[in-house]
Order: structure tokens, then sequence, then C-alpha cells
């Protein structure tokens, strides 16, 4: 299963060329990731309320073409892999106006306790939907 989140470039995300920063692509990362839950039926909300935060342990992004400003960007995520301890999501970002595939990225992040910032196994509430949601990202 994938979901896929839409947002369109913001003038303050530009450089003075109107292209969007490289740090944006993180934020669109996250906030594809949390559309991503939510679309499996687990919010951030839900999992703090149980202690729990998934803070990113790696991320890496490879751009292919910029983003320019209002451009509307589809991001499309995958999660890849699930252990009780992590997950890894993959992203695909493109141009909604003529599908041109403008960055891929990756995420690792690991689940930890919100109160004492160490690393937890998430219990069946969470780890189930998110289990069953794990599909490979396929090729171009």
């Amino acid at each position: 299963m994938y979901a896929y989140a839409s947002v369109n470039v913001r003038f303050y995300e530009t450089d003075m060329m109107g292209i969007a920063h490289h740090s944006n692509h993180f934020r669109w990362f996250e906030m594809a990731r949390i559309e991503f839950l939510r679309h499996i039926g687990v919010t951030l909300w839900d999992m703090m309320n149980e202690d729990i935060v998934f803070p990113i342990m790696n991320v890496s992004c490879n751009y292919k073409e910029p983003a320019n400003f209002d451009d509307e960007l589809h991001i499309e995520t995958y999660l890849v892999k699930m252990t009780r301890a992590q997950m890894i999501f993959r992203y695909r970002m493109r141009r909604a106006s003529d599908g041109a595939l403008l960055a891929t990225g990756e995420t690792k992040n690991a689940f930890m306790s919100k109160s004492t910032g160490k690393i937890v196994r998430l219990d069946d509430t969470f780890y189930q939907p998110m289990l069953a949601a794990v599909e490979e990202m396929p090729n171009e």
C-alpha cells in the first residue's frame, strides 16, 4: 500500500532563483509520512498519547530536477520495512503538471519513549497495521 500527499511550493520555500530550497524536501517527506500513517489509521497523537515518538535516525534525498515556486508536488510514500523498533519509508516526488520525477528519498525512524528517550518496541496496536502496509516501492 502506498499513499500520496500533495503540496504547493510556497514562495518562502524558494531561493532567489525561485527554486525550492533543498532542505524543504525533508519537510515534505515528513508531511507525506504523517499522511501515510493517518491513511492506515495510525496517528501521531495516538502514538504520543502512548508515550511513543519516532525520531529520524537517517535521511537521504536524491535530487533529480528542481521544484519551482507554485509547483504542485505529489509525494508517493511507501513503508518498505517495519520492525517493532524501527520503520523505513521511501518517497518519490513528482511535479503534478507534467509528472516529472523531482526527487526520491528515504527515511529511517526509530520508536522511542517520549518520556525516557529510550528505544522501545511497538505493541500490536501500532505494529500490526503498519506491518500490513509494508510494500516495496516499485522501480521507475
